[in-house]
């Protein structure tokens, strides 16, 4: 079987560079690779000859978009070439764009020319891929999409990289918690500001740090809360580096107030590290609550800041909930996934 990718990414980044970059190197071990380089686009005609001549027209078996489509670019001609060739198509929807932009203002509004591209191309495509139950809803909602065009397949880790890894650094803090990601109103790392700052007189030690970009909007929130000294930044981390501090922390949190399938997640379960995650759709698919992680209801910060005091004064309850969530992400290695898409692409296709 010959599968072309689109995108090759340089390296594992996080979120949706992190699917793509291990999925297609799983898949390699299976299949007949090609990654489509990162450098091309069709912003002009002799590319879109380029992107026909040397990809297309090749007769690939398959084609896996690891990301919608907007704008006209690579990623769109493709998949109207791909078509054209009888070529079946895949489409890996991580998040809804438009619910995105709407539940976080930042972002800004989503263009009607962007959003056309979007519904076009998962009329286009043969399958589109969601990672959760609640995500396949979210999408038959927001872009209209049948159900029988759906397929759930969960995204994956490598987990050797994060279960094997012995490279600890110092956190400061008892407990010292930790966050990973960008900064957004979706990531709803304001509601853990809020639970921090309840949370000092009980645990006059505790530390937050924080692995990821975009925390400077927060900074006049910390002194309004009087907790500067409560919360320590660490800034963007190579990807290799997030497992140091993973096997570093006491808990992980995840405040989110949206997500489709997050990667980080799963990789501080396999982390040995007990997690605390927002009760969200998604989240929901992958914690069973108080046996593998600890659900709170978000929004809820006094629910959340209860969760962190129960886990930090109950050592036998962290092992606990450690171990479990050890077996629950071993469920979800790529070399298992990777099967999943195997699968599917040798199936049969109707659109």
């Amino acid at each position: 079987m010959k599968i072309l990718y689109y995108k090759e990414p340089k390296s594992a980044l996080g979120g949706v560079n992190n699917v793509a970059y291990y999925l297609s190197r799983a898949m390699a071990e299976k299949a007949d690779v090609t990654y489509f380089p990162q450098t091309m686009t069709a912003r002009n005609g002799s590319a879109i000859f380029e992107i026909y001549k040397k990809y297309v027209k090749k007769q690939f078996d398959v084609i896996q978009f690891n990301t919608v489509p907007m704008g006209i670019d690579g990623s769109y001609i493709l998949i109207k070439f791909a078509k054209t060739m009888g070529i079946k198509t895949f489409l890996n929807i991580h998040g809804i764009i438009p619910l995105e932009h709407k539940l976080d203002p930042k972002l800004g509004s989503i263009s009607r020319s962007d959003l056309f591209l979007v519904l076009t191309s998962c009329k286009l495509a043969d399958k589109i891929i969601v990672n959760t139950e609640f995500m396949r809803n979210r999408v038959v909602a927001w872009y209209g999409v049948g159900l029988d065009k759906l397929v759930v397949i969960p995204n994956g880790i490598n987990i050797r990289e994060f279960s094997e890894c012995d490279d600890r650094i110092t956190l400061d803090g008892s407990p010292a918690i930790l966050a990973v990601g960008y900064f957004s109103r979706l990531k709803g790392f304001d509601l853990l500001i809020e639970a921090v700052a309840k949370l000092r007189s009980k645990l006059p030690n505790i530390k937050l740090h924080v692995v990821g970009s975009g925390y400077e909007g927060y900074l006049n929130l910390l002194k309004e809360k009087g907790i500067e000294n409560f919360v320590v930044f660490h800034g963007m981390v190579d990807h290799s580096k997030v497992c140091s501090y993973l096997k570093s922390a006491d808990i992980f949190i995840m405040p989110s107030r949206h997500e489709g399938f997050p990667i980080t997640l799963l990789e501080a379960m396999s982390s040995g590290i007990p997690v605390i995650a927002s009760n969200i759709g998604s989240l929901k698919e992958i914690i069973s609550d108080g046996k593998d992680g600890i659900l709170f209801q978000t929004e809820n910060t006094e629910e959340l800041a209860n969760s962190i005091l129960m886990l930090s004064a109950n050592e036998d309850l962290r092992k606990r909930i450690s171990h479990e969530a050890l077996k629950t992400a071993a469920k979800y290695d790529w070399k298992n996934v990777s099967e999943k898409y195997l699968t599917l692409y040798k199936s049969p296709t109707t659109n």
